[in-house]
């Protein structure tokens, strides 16, 4: 019985033996999550076991509060484990390690390290992100500090920014619209130890706007307001468009119109608030996201401004700006004249022309050899047409109308015959050019001074007869009093003779 016992004794003392040599635990170092890795993955290291007959290390990861074995490196000094099937890019996941000896003793187990968890939020409005990130643990109050890193396209991480261990958040201001940006967390031991978090990227673009807005023309309308036309493509985040206008070349334009954001392609718009004889007036068309920020730039489009001058009584000498902003230019200018409301193609100007001369001297002579009555002013405008392959697309901006005022021309004849076989001469009356339609007289009298026809108006003549009767054969004064376009009166006064055969 007593042996019995003895044996029991003995085998209880070995039992206690090898429980009381577990093999010592590795020094686990950090959790590390390697930023930009693809998969995911986080670096465990450690220091290697004291005990010389460790055979290697258990990972463990813990899971839902459970620790639950994750795999096995062999090699006492094998101080590094990657584990690439990593969720640490969306939660924070921790570890813990141990050792194992040759006779499959286990060490204890290590207190769990937790990878730090990188969040951000991109403010589109404010071009700015705010980091926040989850506390290192595994290190106690042994935290030194929190860095900053920072990359974007083209560069490699630099530090941004040293924290105290107590801070969690960052802003990263002015950041470029457009630009790729990464960012990880860098938690420093006092010893100098580093674990990194997960990285986090983005690009730093606002909201986006439309693909695309074409200013299709600014063109002169007949009143001489200015009528503009913009086609925009795919409007995206808009809340609203605005029309902006400058004058004369200058950078400064300013808002004379919006437009809510309807979903429209197209937008159509007059400003009356312009001289276009005078100015030259430079336009765009934006679009304003929700953030109130322009997302989006039209081309400028201009009004072609035309000056007309006389270099002697007939020559006239036109220039005018050119309509610049279609992607492929302008590939002709159509001149015309505008005769009393009657517009004619008289020429036309490749690229590039902005000069055209008119001599109306023939004009003149042939209106006065057929008797037809020419107003003060000789006008014309300007047509611009865009070079583009597709005909039915093209667009035409229009210039202002510009006049040239003549110096009164008045022929008189010398006599009528009030029976002739042509119609154009049984009427008497004065061929007029470049006068004003008012204040206009024509007076005629007969040989004793009595007043035997009166009218203000240019184009009536006298028939040589009254509703009683025709008038007879002889010598007549007219007198006729007119205006130039500065208003300036001038008078004539003459005989003529009346024939009836």
């Amino acid at each position: 019985m007593k042996k019995f016992l003895s044996v029991i004794l003995l085998a209880f003392s070995i039992s206690a033996v090898a429980q009381n040599n577990l093999p010592d635990p590795p020094e686990f170092l950090s959790a590390s999550v390697i930023p930009e890795s693809t998969p995911t993955t986080v670096k465990l290291t450690w220091n290697p076991s004291d005990s010389t007959d460790v055979e290697g290390y258990i990972i463990y990861k813990i899971v839902d509060n459970i620790t639950t074995t994750l795999d096995t490196v062999y090699g006492r000094l094998t101080t590094s484990y990657d584990y690439s099937g990593s969720s640490a890019n969306s939660t924070s996941e921790r570890f813990r390690l141990a050792s194992f000896d040759t006779d499959g003793y286990k060490s204890t187990i290590t207190d769990p390290h937790s990878t730090i968890l990188l969040k951000s939020s991109f403010d589109k409005c404010e071009h700015k992100t705010t980091l926040t990130w989850s506390n290192y643990t595994g290190w106690g109050t042994n935290i030194a500090n929190y860095r900053v890193y920072r990359r974007f396209t083209g560069t490699e991480y630099q530090l941004i920014k040293t924290l105290t261990a107590t801070t969690n958040e960052y802003t990263d201001e002015n950041l470029a619209n457009g630009r790729w940006y990464s960012y990880y967390i860098e938690a420093v031991k006092n010893n100098g130890t580093t674990a990194t978090s997960n990285s986090i990227e983005f690009t730093a673009s606002g909201h986006q706007g439309p693909l695309y807005i074409k200013a299709n023309y600014a063109s002169v309308d007949e009143n001489q307001n200015i009528t503009l036309n913009f086609q925009i493509a795919n409007s995206g985040q808009v809340t609203e468009y605005q029309l902006l206008r400058s004058i004369n070349g200058s950078e400064n334009f300013n808002t004379i119109a919006s437009f809510p954001y309807s979903g429209q392609t197209q937008i159509v718009h007059t400003d009356s608030d312009v001289d276009a004889s005078q100015n030259l007036y430079q336009y765009k068309l934006v679009s304003i996201d929700p953030c109130g920020q322009i997302s989006g730039t039209s081309n400028i489009a201009s009004n072609i401004l035309l000056t007309a001058n006389s270099s002697d009584a007939t020559e006239h000498d036109l220039s005018w700006t050119e309509y610049k902003e279609w992607p492929n230019g302008v590939i002709s200018y159509k001149i015309y004249s505008y005769f009393d409301g009657v517009a004619t193609e008289i020429g036309s100007n490749g690229q590039g022309a902005l000069n055209f001369s008119n001599n109306i001297s023939e004009y003149v002579k042939r209106c006065h050899d057929k008797g037809i009555y020419l107003t003060s002013s000789f006008c014309y405008f300007i047509e611009a047409y865009e070079n583009t392959p597709d005909v039915s697309q093209q667009n035409v901006s229009r210039s202002n109308i510009a006049c040239i005022y003549e110096t009164p021309i008045v022929w008189m004849p010398t006599a009528f015959n009030i029976t002739s076989k042509d119609e154009i001469n049984r009427t008497f009356k004065p061929v007029l050019s470049f006068v004003k339609d008012y204040p206009y007289e024509f007076l005629i009298y007969d040989r004793w001074g009595q007043l035997v026809f009166k009218t203000t108006n240019v184009s009536e003549g006298w028939s040589g007869k009254d509703a009683k009767k025709y008038y007879h054969t002889d010598y007549y004064v007219y007198k006729i009093r007119y205006a130039d376009y500065k208003d300036k009166e001038y008078s004539k006064t003459g005989t003529f003779y009346l024939l009836m055969e």
